[in-house]
């Protein structure tokens, strides 16, 4: 009882945290409903796709595979580009996961998470003085050991077939000669305006004449375009050891940050099995490949999804209450389960094999209500004014079936708001992803966390890039930003393409909620009928615009083995493209 009161005082704070969040945003309780339209056709071709966060990303993975490259080359090729088109968002600052599939049937999860620095000292983050967690999330303090070089080294060495300096022309030639901004990055540039022309450094590349670049505008980045020449000169090593990596270290220590360059040198990318599991549903068997820990994001995915499975929800319409309803609060539980069980393993390795299993989605059915009152169940929290968290996803398919589902992130918006001068690299925050302990007076209601900061751990994430196998071959290919409204959203695309017949671009498409107890944020394009059923269960309804970047920005391939046709296609809540031939 003493559990459950503090739990329902946490979220009335948090619902409350939540309320002006929405309010700001446009998101509030004052809404007006649109009808729900048709989605574009989805871009397609017969020989490969890509999709990717910005269209020039898009065309340098199919120009590579246009080059005779497979959908490694390609990956990297738009990895490249991504760093310099979207720097806001990803690049080598960072990290990420990625789940490849050749055609041979060789399938690895690569796994680039960033780490916590070796020699950390936790109790410098859990300072009571510092309210905020701004440690955590702001500055030298809150950079994790990149892990992004690495990542794209271990992809390369594996399975690429074109040289470096192909992969990354293309790249370093928008960085050198520059490329327009486009509107989300123009947004960015100006609603981080103050933080940016205050630093010399980041001024330099993000600020023009003192004023933030607007559409259109001509951006070059002379010392990314270095950085990326000395990285096809002398490999992805030279990212962890050289000129790179002892401008990040000097660059964080002297600003009272806990990096080594033995931090960097010792940085390993790791390989293993995908996170597996396969769905019967209701219209075809489908085999899942994700990410397994320290991504919580795979497990919760796939035990929603078996969930979904087992509560006889296809019976009803994707857009009707009952299978909103179903899907909240398998969604919860999913949530609930992967939060007390996952965290990096190599420090505890947990139960989380189980998670994905459809004995375990059978036992999790008996904890949820799937005809009535949401009820609390303080899984998730309402969305937060702070959560600023942003990555992005990249899905790519050749024309022999060699597949990549890659999410990578410096978290925040401009990371950590560090850029290590010369290299033009933007530097994560993955503290932030780190939990925060619980004050001494309520250990005995709440358990301290697995997702401690401790030296040289991966924080926790959500990310789940996807690939889902059909009779053996690649049918589905998706993943998405959105911080922890990543596995639901995954899990609503996955759904819709699967089970509910959409094309790919349909199944992005498609207006998306989110639950959070008896809280449920919802794209304004569900029918007034809907809503008035979901207000009788019991929800407390948030309403956000038609397409809100809040709900991620997914981008996804479909492949029709019968015709041989590829469908690929770009969220609108985000700038994305897709590119086939």
């Amino acid at each position: 009882m003493k559990r459950q009161s503090f739990v329902k005082h946490l979220f009335s704070v948090s619902v409350l945290i939540a309320v002006l969040f929405l309010t700001v945003t446009g998101c509030g309780p004052k809404y007006q409903l649109i009808p729900l339209s048709p989605a574009d056709p989805p871009v397609s071709g017969t020989n490969g796709m890509v999709v990717a966060a910005h269209p020039l990303a898009a065309e340098a993975g199919i120009n590579v595979l246009k080059d005779g490259g497979n959908a490694v080359d390609a990956a990297i090729a738009t990895l490249f580009m991504l760093n310099v088109v979207e720097p806001h968002a990803s690049g080598l600052g960072g990290g990420g996961f990625a789940v490849v599939r050749m055609a041979d049937g060789d399938a690895k999860a690569i796994n680039f998470r960033e780490k916590a620095p070796s020699k950390i000292d936790p109790s410098f983050y859990y300072d009571p003085a510092d309210t905020n967690h701004t440690r955590m999330g702001h500055g030298a303090t809150a950079v994790c050991v990149p892990g992004a070089a690495a990542g794209w080294a271990q992809m390369f060495h594996s399975w690429a077939t074109l040289p470096l300096e192909r992969l990354a022309r293309d790249a370093i030639n928008a960085a050198e000669n520059g490329f327009p901004v486009d509107p989300t990055l123009a947004g960015q540039i100006m609603n981080n305006f103050e933080n940016l022309s205050s630093d010399s450094i980041m001024s330099e590349v993000f600020i023009n004449d003192g004023l933030p670049y607007e559409v259109g505008d001509t951006l070059r980045q002379e010392d990314l375009a270095k950085t990326l020449n000395l990285i096809v000169e002398r490999g992805f090593n030279s990212f962890y050891r050289g000129p790179i990596a002892e401008s990040i270290v000097s660059t964080i220590q002297n600003a009272n940050g806990y990096m080594t360059l033995s931090d960097l040198e010792f940085y390993r990318s790791e390989v293993s099995e995908p996170l597996q599991a396969t769905f019967s549903g209701s219209l075809s068997a489908y085999e899942a490949l994700t990410m397994p820990p320290p991504s919580r994001g795979g497990s919760a995915l796939l035990e929603a999804l078996n969930m979904f499975d087992l509560s006889g929800m296809y019976e009803y319409s994707p857009h009707s209450a009952e299978a909103i309803h179903i899907q909240s609060q398998c969604i919860q539980q999913s949530y609930i389960d992967a939060a007390t069980t996952i965290c990096d393993p190599k420090f505890d390795i947990g139960n989380w094999q189980e998670l994905a299993t459809v004995e375990f989605a059978k036992e999790a059915m008996t904890g949820i209500a799937l005809e009535s009152d949401p009820g609390p169940r303080s899984a998730t929290r309402p969305p937060n004014k702070n959560d600023k968290g942003n990555t992005t996803h990249l899905s790519v398919v050749d024309k022999d079936g060699n597949a990549v589902s890659l999410t990578q992130t410096i978290n925040h918006f401009f990371g950590a708001g560090v850029m290590a001068p010369g290299t033009g690299l933007l530097l994560n925050n993955q503290m932030q992803d780190f939990s925060v302990p619980p004050p001494d007076s309520l250990l005995d209601v709440i358990p301290l966390s697995r997702n401690l900061i401790e030296g040289g751990k991966r924080p926790r994430s959500n990310m789940c890039p996807l690939i889902m196998l059909k009779d053996g071959k690649v049918k589905l290919i998706v993943g998405t930003p959105g911080g922890s409204r990543i596995p639901a959203a995954m899990a609503q695309i996955v759904v819709n393409a699967t089970e509910y017949g959409m094309d790919i671009s349909s199944a992005i498409d498609y207006p998306r909620f989110f639950p959070s107890n008896e809280h449920l944020v919802l794209e304004n394009r569900f029918d007034m009928g809907t809503v008035k059923e979901l207000t009788k269960t019991g929800y407390i309804l948030h309403f956000a615009g038609p397409y809100h970047v809040y709900f991620g920005g997914a981008h996804g391939i479909s492949i029709d083995h019968n015709t041989g046709v590829i469908s690929g296609a770009a969220d609108k809540r985000r700038g994305g493209a897709a590119r086939g031939y």
